[in-house]
C-alpha cells in the first residue's frame, strides 16, 4: 500500500521544493514581507532551524504517507488519484481563505502560501503515483 521510501523520497523533495518556494529567488522576499519577517529575526531564530525542518519533514512524510493512500485506492474506485489531487487541491485551497481573511492578510500572501500547497500536492501524487520515477 504506502512505499516507505517513495514518502521518504517525496518528502526529500518537498523540503528542497519549500527551500527554493520561500528563497529570496522565488517568494521569499515577498513572504517576508506580508508576515512581517525581517533578516534578523530569522537569524534570531538560526538556532532552532533544525528542530523546524525535522517537524516539517515528519508533517511532509504524514501528508504524503496520506496522499499515498489516494494513489493506492484510487484505481480500485475506478477514479484517476490526479482528479482526486485536483479536489483536494480545491479544498485546501477554499479552506485557506477564511483564515486570510480573519487575520487580515493580502491575496499576495494567500497566493503563496495556497500555491505552494496547490503544487505540493499535484507534485506529491504525481511522484508517489510514477515512483520509482
Amino acid at each position: 500500500m504506502i512505499d516507505i521510501f517513495a514518502v521518504i523520497g517525496t518528502s526529500l523533495f518537498m523540503m528542497a521544493l519549500a527551500t527554493v518556494w520561500y528563497s529570496p529567488f522565488l517568494f521569499g522576499r515577498q513572504w517576508m514581507k506580508e508576515v512581517g519577517l525581517t533578516e534578523a529575526v530569522l537569524e534570531e531564530k538560526e538556532s532552532e532551524s533544525y528542530k523546524h525542518m525535522i517537524l516539517t519533514f515528519v508533517s511532509y512524510s504524514v501528508l504524503l504517507s496520506l496522499l499515498s493512500l489516494v494513489v493506492a485506492y484510487a484505481p480500485k474506485l475506478s477514479i484517476d488519484s490526479l482528479y482526486i489531487a485536483g479536489g483536494i487541491t480545491l479544498f485546501v485551497a477554499a479552506l485557506g481563505v477564511p483564515s486570510v481573511l480573519s487575520e487580515g492578510k493580502s491575496l499576495r500572501y494567500y497566493m503563496i502560501q495556497t500555491g505552494f500547497y496547490v503544487v505540493f500536492i499535484m507534485t506529491g501524487v504525481a511522484m508517489l503515483e510514477y515512483w520509482p520515477w
